[in-house]
């Protein structure tokens, strides 16, 4: 028999808060982190925007010693991740560290850290480099910190799938407690991409959401007048559980997590291919795992980047996988207030998607104005919604045409 995973802890560090409740709260209160860069001199940028995270003081939950060989996207990762373990009430000891991993994915990993290297190298030569630039830029940073200081010694690697790769990283930690593998996986991701280089890069595709006055409101996903995405940052964890595991231990449970699905278009590596067929390859995947029907699903928490073709895409895709239930469902993003979080944006809407199953609430689609046919779903605009719902789907899209769908169903006793 298949061992049901479960969400009992959640964490996250992100543009509208820095730890999950306030991020809860303030996603459904319409609050929003997009605003102009401060980060850096954005003076010669054309789109000067983004979602930082300006409050957030690592002095006050990392030790000195391990800070200063911290990349800020393992930052964000093991703070939210020791949010989650808290969160959870889950104890590791040496009984159980070997039945516990961490799978936390990244797009980049460490691109601050490799930045500063390379000033270094350039204008210092090869001598000052540090013996510890090497194993805090790789993308597996993040998941090594959180097992060092959590002590877990079970299952741990980094999914890297652009912004899928939180989300397949909870897939993957669902299929290794399926497995029997570990009984509790610290799953998340993580990104801190606010930084010049990226940023001009971002310019150049020309992805990148046209300023409005106010700026507040530049990204708008799903209106018709949606022009582009906010780049954000930050970092997302959950704690999922064997079922069996956490009644034992009497652990409050969000939701559970039913369903995965990974995909990837084979398309093109920056341009989603327009009829969905590999979001809808990944949905039908979840489907066919969970013991669920797709008529139960009352919400999709979409990608929902702000792009022309990405919204449009994903529009299609939920609306060949659902047929004529999508005409009743509830679908919304996040990023207008969140940014795009890059590969921590999968973890951390998933995290929504169980906490609107938990409370029946649904956050809003900010700054949605002017309906567009091509995404004519319920976009819940602007405010959020009260409802009942039985179950709940992420999707996640990447550079690439890399896909991921996760479906959570709501905890019942």
């Amino acid at each position: 028999m298949t061992r049901r995973v479960v969400i009992t802890g959640l964490g996250a560090v992100c543009p509208v808060g820095n730890d999950m409740p306030t991020v809860w709260r303030n996603l459904v209160a319409g609050e929003t982190g997009v605003g102009y860069i401060t980060r850096f001199d954005a003076s010669e940028f054309k789109v000067p925007l983004s979602a930082e995270i300006n409050d957030f003081d690592p002095e006050e939950f990392i030790a000195p010693k391990a800070l200063k060989h911290m990349d800020r996207n393992v930052q964000y990762a093991v703070v939210s991740a020791r949010e989650a373990l808290t969160d959870a009430g889950l104890e590791i000891t040496d009984d159980n560290r070997h039945r516990v991993g961490v799978i936390v994915g990244s797009g980049g990993g460490g691109l601050e850290t490799v930045l500063k290297w390379y000033d270094v190298l350039t204008e210092k030569g090869p001598r000052r480099l540090s013996p510890f630039f090497m194993p805090n830029m790789i993308v597996d940073a993040a998941s090594g910190f959180i097992a060092i200081e959590s002590g877990a010694t079970g299952p741990n690697y980094s999914p890297s799938s652009a912004c899928a790769s939180g989300a397949n990283a909870v897939a993957d930690g669902m299929l290794q407690i399926q497995a029997g593998k570990a009984d509790a996986i610290i799953a998340g991701g993580s990104e801190a991409v606010i930084l010049p280089l990226f940023h001009g890069c971002f310019e150049a595709m020309r992805v990148l959401a046209t300023p409005s006055e106010p700026v507040s409101e530049s990204c708008r996903p799903f209106d018709l007048n949606r022009s582009g995405f906010v780049p954000g940052e930050g970092g997302a964890a959950l704690l999922l559980e064997d079922l069996d595991s956490a009644l034992q231990r009497g652990a409050s449970i969000y939701a559970e997590v039913v369903g995965s699905g990974s995909s990837n278009d084979a398309y093109d590596m920056a341009q989603p291919e327009g009829t969905g067929r590999g979001v809808l390859n990944a949905m039908e995947q979840a489907f066919c795992q969970a013991p669920i029907d797709r008529a139960q699903v009352g919400y999709v928490n979409m990608h929902g980047t702000g792009t022309k073709l990405g919204d449009k895409m994903e529009i299609a895709a939920v609306k060949q996988a659902f047929g004529s239930h999508a005409e009743n469902m509830l679908v919304s993003s996040i990023k207008a207030a969140t940014g795009h979080m890059m590969g921590a944006s999968g973890a951390l809407e998933i995290s929504v998607a169980a906490m609107a199953l938990r409370d029946g609430l649904i956050p809003p689609t900010l700054n949605y104005e002017t309906p567009d046919p091509d995404c004519d779903l319920d976009c819940v605009p602007n405010e959020a919604r009260k409802v009942e719902l039985e179950s709940a789907l992420s999707l996640s899209v990447g550079l690439g045409g890399h896909n991921a769908a996760v479906l959570l169903k709501r905890w019942t006793e």
